[in-house]
């Protein structure tokens, strides 16, 4: 495991401590190149008898939540660590003077550690949520609130984050500190883009020095949704980033569809400004609704076709999000209920539930992508992105397949390539001549999408031609709803040089179905 703690790391344990930092546009830990996949859970520092926001969190839960994140191929949690946590007096909803307890936070990182997991603090939200002053942060929050007592809070922010900062500066569960969630800075009733972006600068500025006079050892991101809201459009998100923050962030509820959605204010937008800054950028949160359909859209039924989907749209965004150069990426979110669950479709269907509840694909997606992080940057061979077939052809089949790009469904960009088989169509090949590179010892990898509604049983057989027109195949792959990720390593003994690679597709039923295959790569 990249961290290097112990039982009892909040006291120290006598070894060199290591911390996240930078380098360039990437992070490292321990003079490594590090790259996270994790999970959102609010819930955590809340504590019965004391503050909480949403349900106290037993210690039993609590352990739960970080063991099936761990097993889940988590390596970070983020998480609450607002000032209504830190003063423990607050059960009543009200201070008369401050009476500071680490019980919260300590129980979170102890936890975290025991299980060998990170933790992003997020020192102050954006919104009432979980705030003793029910209000929206605004301008004056940024130029001048943050530094003086009030929005319900006995100690200014300013003081707040640098006191919780001085506290855990020799902590190594730490990965880096969080300004706030979702900062932006509205003026009352309206926005004033260029007067909101000097304030949420200066207040980045500002913050973040102080955090750092207190902490030098832990990195500071600033907390931004990264759209277009106040203080962040266009080129103001370069601007506020610009400063002594050390890395952009991004929260990803758009298009379900889009791997990498794209546009004014959009995430493809924010990756190649932050490019430019030179720094590291991450997804905060990113959520599908449990109750997905293959375009994207709520259907109001959780069941495991749509918990199906959801991973495979969640497999396709955090692959294309780190071939993109990301340095993590954050779901939203982890809790003890399951996918299913009445909790769930009531309340924002975002949970990715434990497997011991009922069984979500998507932790088997992240635990997976935690080791491989996709296929490999440079890799790609055909994305489809021309509007073309890539001199693809039906090989075997014709011609009951026809072969078409397509806009319906994509693993990356905007484009794949169709498969539609026609009734009657029990077996066809689609391949390309264009192998070079493709050798033996080399893992092909190829993304299948399969409709909600398509027949099935159906199966992809990959395929080549060598030198000697033999043709070897590979064991069939069911294939399930969603996205799929189909590999296969060109045997030893294969006569070069290759005249074609393929993908199979075993549709026993016969029925028509139309599929689409997209970033084949080796």
């Amino acid at each position: 495991m990249l961290i290097a703690v112990c039982v009892t790391v909040l006291a120290g344990c006598g070894t060199t401590l290591h911390f996240v930092a930078r380098s360039g546009d990437g992070l490292t830990l321990n003079g490594r190149t590090w790259r996270f996949i994790g999970f959102n859970d609010y819930e955590l520092p809340a504590m019965a008898g004391h503050t909480n926001c949403g349900r106290s969190i037993d210690q039993r839960t609590l352990d739960s939540v970080m063991q099936d994140a761990k097993q889940s191929g988590a390596a970070v949690i983020r998480t609450w660590f607002f000032q209504s946590y830190y003063d423990m007096s607050n059960a009543s909803g009200s201070w008369h003077q401050i009476t500071p307890a680490w019980t919260a936070f300590d129980r979170v990182l102890h936890a975290a550690a025991a299980h060998h997991l990170m933790v992003i603090p997020v020192l102050v939200n954006e919104w009432p949520d979980c705030e003793p002053a029910r209000v929206t942060k605004d301008i004056a929050f940024y130029r001048t609130g943050y530094m003086r007592p009030g929005y319900g809070y006995p100690l200014s922010f300013r003081r707040y984050a640098t006191t919780v900062a001085r506290h855990y500066k020799n902590n190594p569960t730490i990965a880096f500190w969080q300004l706030g969630n979702e900062l932006q800075s509205y003026s009352p009733g309206r926005c004033r883009e260029r007067q909101s972006a000097t304030a949420l600068r200066a207040f980045a500025d500002d913050t973040t020095a102080a955090v750092k006079s207190a902490d030098p050892n832990h990195l500071i991101s600033l907390g931004t949704i990264g759209a277009d809201q106040c203080g962040l459009v266009g080129g103001d998100y370069t601007y506020v980033h610009a400063g002594l923050v050390d890395m952009c962030e991004y929260h990803d509820y758009g298009v379900v569809t889009r791997s990498v959605p794209d546009g004014a204010d959009s995430l493809a937008q924010r990756i190649a400004q932050c490019d430019a800054l030179h720094k590291p950028m991450f997804i905060g949160e990113s959520g599908i609704p449990a109750d997905v359909n293959d375009f994207g859209h709520s259907t109001g039924r959780i069941t495991s076709t749509s918990l199906q989907l959801r991973a495979g749209f969640f497999n396709a965004k955090i692959t294309a999000a780190f071939n993109a150069g990301l340095a993590g990426y954050l779901i939203w979110d982890k809790q003890q209920d399951a996918s299913n669950s009445a909790l769930n479709l009531s309340h924002g269907r975002s949970i990715v539930g434990p497997n011991d509840r009922f069984f979500d694909p998507t932790n088997e997606v992240t635990a997976t992508l935690s080791r491989t992080f996709g296929t490999t940057t440079g890799s790609l061979r055909f994305g489809f992105e021309d509007g073309g077939v890539d001199g693809w052809r039906v090989v075997s089949g014709s011609p009951n397949m026809v072969l078409l790009n397509s806009t319906v469904e994509a693993w990356a960009g905007r484009r794949s390539l169709a498969l539609s088989l026609r009734t009657g169509a029990h077996s066809a090949i689609a391949a390309t001549a264009a192998t070079g590179g493709a050798e033996a010892g080399r893992t092909i990898t190829y993304h299948v999408y399969v409709p909600s509604l398509a027949p099935r049983p159906l199966e992809a057989v990959p395929y080549l031609s060598d030198r000697l027109s033999k043709h070897p195949r590979a064991p069939s792959i069911n294939l399930l709803p969603g996205w799929n990720v189909v590999r296969w390593t060109i045997p030893r003994g294969v006569s070069m040089p290759l005249r074609a690679i393929g993908l199979g597709i075993s549709n026993r039923l016969g029925l028509g179905v139309l599929l689409f295959l997209d970033d084949v790569g080796w």
